[in-house]
Formats: structure tokens, sequence, C-alpha cells
């Protein structure tokens, strides 16, 4: 016997006059792969801190650039209309590309600096993130670590050029930064103004740190989403404060509330 649910009404719920679905507003994770492969510590965990208030969606695409990530941005994100009970608002975004751009010239996904820079501030300033007034922040490339790498498609030094450039797109459009070169690096021993061969290239000393970090001198191992994770509430913590998950409402009511259950 086939049963309806047409008619079928549970005591404990209220009718509601809302003929639309609820939607959470969103935190779009944007990037590359080190983005795409984040998913069982960096993701999880921002989910879980955002849980019941955000959804938090990878949008990580291995291999990508930040022109290409500007490309395809324009094909998933919202950008036709604004905010609704049947469109979710995009709150958050992270951008978080550079270690692709960064290949030597020569390589087919090498991007000249001026372009990544540009490709930065189009994705920043493209007609959904300001129809949607989605709350950005870059993220640099990390260092690279040519111990491990194993190839000459990137180096320390030309890495490190692309995580300035991040951070002045940064300073020049108002975006906070989460500065993963200069944290990684600063783990590793670096200091401002250090002279010498960068740590991370051939022609310094292996550095240990540097390598528990990066489980292929590029992507993250465990430790280093743990580290980008830490860091990364601390800039939400000082830059964005208002988008904390405490000061945030929740989507649908306490179990309490919901059931008008006192104290």
């Amino acid at each position: 016997m086939s049963h309806s649910l047409a008619g079928d009404h549970d005591p404990n719920t209220s009718p509601t006059s809302n003929p639309h679905p609820t939607t959470y507003p969103q935190f779009f994770l944007f990037g590359d792969s080190i983005t795409q492969f984040s998913s069982q510590v960096l993701f999880a965990s921002l989910a879980e801190w955002y849980s019941r208030r955000l959804d938090v969606l990878n949008r990580g695409f291995s291999g990508y650039t930040a022109p290409m990530g500007y490309d395809v941005l324009r094909q998933f994100f919202p950008s036709d209309t604004a905010p609704s009970p049947t469109t979710p608002r995009v709150q958050l975004m992270t951008i978080f590309f550079g270690a692709n751009d960064a290949c030597l010239p020569g390589h087919p996904q090498h991007v000249p600096l001026a372009n990544y820079r540009q490709a930065l501030k189009s994705i920043i300033t493209s007609p959904g993130v300001e129809l949607h007034q989605t709350k950005c922040l870059l993220i640099t490339p990390p260092p690279v670590d040519e111990w491990q790498l194993g190839s000459t498609e990137r180096t320390a030094e030309h890495t490190a050029t692309y995580a300035s450039a991040c951070r002045e797109v940064g300073k020049e459009m108002s975006i906070p930064v989460l500065d993963l070169w200069t944290i990684f690096m600063s783990k590793a021993g670096w200091k401002e103004g250090s002279t010498g061969a960068l740590v991370g290239s051939k022609d310094a000393p292996r550095n240990e740190v540097l390598g528990k970090l990066l489980n292929d001198g590029l992507h993250l191992t465990t430790k280093g989403y743990e580290l980008m994770y830490e860091e990364l509430v601390q800039v939400i913590q000082q830059k964005l404060p208002d988008q904390l998950p405490e000061r945030l409402p929740m989507i649908f009511p306490d179990w309490k509330d919901k059931l008008g259950v006192l104290g």
C-alpha cells in the first residue's frame, strides 16, 4: 500500500507561511588543488565551526591558475540575481590561487605576475561577488620545497614573488590576507630581512619543518592544513569579526526554542 505524505503533520512542528525553502548563506572555499584536497581537515573544520549558520562549499579546482579561476567563477557563481529565498547569498569566500601561476616561464600553467594580480582583482570585483556583497579573503600561495619537488617547474624564490603580489593586492583592495607563505616560512625558521639562500631552495639546507608542512613540496600535509585552519580562524577573528560563527544567526532555531522549552 502506498502512503501519501501530503496530509501528514508532525505534532512537534508548526506550519509555516513561507512557501519557499529556507536557504543557508554560503561560504565558498575557492582555489586550486590545495583547496580541492582540503576536505578532510580544513573544509571539515570550517564546516563544523559554521555548523547551522553557513554552508561551507569546496570549490577547489586542481591545476587551475587565477585567470582560470576567474573564468570558471563566472560560470558557477550566482550573478544574475540578488540573494533570495531560493538563491542563497554567498556570504564569505576565500580566494587561494598562485601555486600554479608561479610555475616558471615556459610551463603551460605559468601566469605572468601582472596577469596574476589582475586576475585576483577581477575575482574580487566580479559582478556576482559585488551583487552578493561577499566578504572576500585572499590566501597567499604557500612556499615550495625544492628538495621534495623533484622537478624544476617551480622554485622557492619565484613562488615568493607571487606570495608578495597576493599580499599587495590585498592591501590595495582592502581585503584581508592569510599570509600562508610567511606563516609556513616562519615556522621553518625564516625571518624577515634574512639574507642568503631562501628556505626551501636547494641552495639552502633541507628544512625538516617545511618537510612536515608540505607532503610533496607543493601540497599541504594534515599538519599543514591544521596550521592553515588555525591561522584562518585568527584572520577572521581579527579582520572579519562580524563573520564569526557566534555572531551569525542560526538558520533554524534551537530545539528548545522550537518546542517552547524554558531554560
